[in-house]
């Protein structure tokens, strides 16, 4: 991911916002630069959707973050979002990044992620849960929502 890529990262943000946090050029550049993994994914050569991961000791700066150090320290990849267009949904780009993640998380021992744990997201729970993600806590954010923090076993 670019300063390029940003336009289009952040319509697709903007278009799944709900199910993920709100995301704003300054609040994108710093994540980016402080990522294991900013990557835009292209589908005939147009922005289909993006995704973002962090490794222990970085400087992000989300509660289930603290959470999932606090619980495995050094042994996790955290997946912080995965977006992709709705235009571009069920055609196996998600899961497709998610073996490049869980592939390039082995030697953390495992792979973890949140979701939103009401009706809205159902899907992204049964996505998670089809990839052998299960539920390890749950959270409330400052927004009110609730959470449920998924880790997969590698």
């Amino acid at each position: 991911m670019t300063t390029a890529d940003f336009v289009a990262v952040l319509a697709l943000n903007a278009a799944a916002e709900g199910l993920v946090q709100p995301l704003g050029p300054d609040r994108l550049d710093w994540l980016r630069l402080i990522a294991a993994h900013a990557v835009v994914v292209d589908v005939d050569g147009h922005p289909a959707g993006f995704v973002l991961t962090f490794t222990p000791g970085s400087a992000y700066d989300g509660p289930e973050f603290g959470w999932f150090t606090q619980t495995y320290a050094d042994r996790f990849l955290y997946i912080e979002r995965i977006v992709v267009a709705p235009e571009h949904r069920r055609q196996g780009i998600a899961s497709t990044v998610y073996r490049a993640v869980e592939r390039s998380a082995q030697p953390f021992d495992r792979a973890v992620a949140r979701v939103r744990s009401d009706a809205l997201d159902s899907a992204g729970l049964s996505f998670h849960t089809a990839r052998g993600y299960h539920e390890v806590a749950g959270q409330r954010l400052a927004n009110g929502t609730s959470t449920a923090l998924l880790a997969k076993e590698l």
